[in-house]
């Protein structure tokens, strides 16, 4: 175990939602490389929703169990990216983490190989985020 997934599990209890975010600069890692080592590591929490979005060449990460797996054509992933915050800003109280992400890929006109590419899950529940009151001591 690498220290990087060490983290991961240090932390993953607390949450119910794993994001993780792709964005590949071939300049320091093959694709490849780096979409086997993302499986590899989201593979040692198969009972966790994850949510990933990736560039289009990663095919494969869809296969990962309780996975949300957003495809982009990464000419324009800045203004992808931006889109999505705002979808979630504004509709994380009312929509389901699917809904959000076929509401983005409406919005997301694919225009000259840029934009929403696809989306495949293999989710056994619906994901919905869930408000959580803070504990404020005195």
């Amino acid at each position: 175990m690498t220290f990087d997934s060490f983290l991961i599990f240090f932390f993953i209890e607390n949450f119910t939602c794993v994001a993780v975010f792709i964005i590949s600069d071939d300049d320091f890692f093959s694709a490849a490389l780096l979409e086997q080592h993302v499986i590899d590591t989201l593979e040692l929490i198969p009972n966790r929703t994850k949510l990933v979005v990736s560039p289009s060449q990663f095919e494969s990460l869809a296969e990962v169990p309780e996975t949300l797996h957003v495809r982009y054509y990464s000419c324009d992933g800045l203004l992808f990216f931006t889109r999505m915050i705002e979808i979630f800003n504004k509709r994380w109280q009312t929509l389901d983490l699917i809904s959000m992400m076929q509401e983005l890929k409406r919005t997301q006109a694919t225009r000259h190989g840029c934009g929403f590419c696809s989306m495949k899950e293999n989710l056994s529940t619906l994901p919905k985020f869930q408000q959580k009151e803070e504990e404020h001591s005195l």
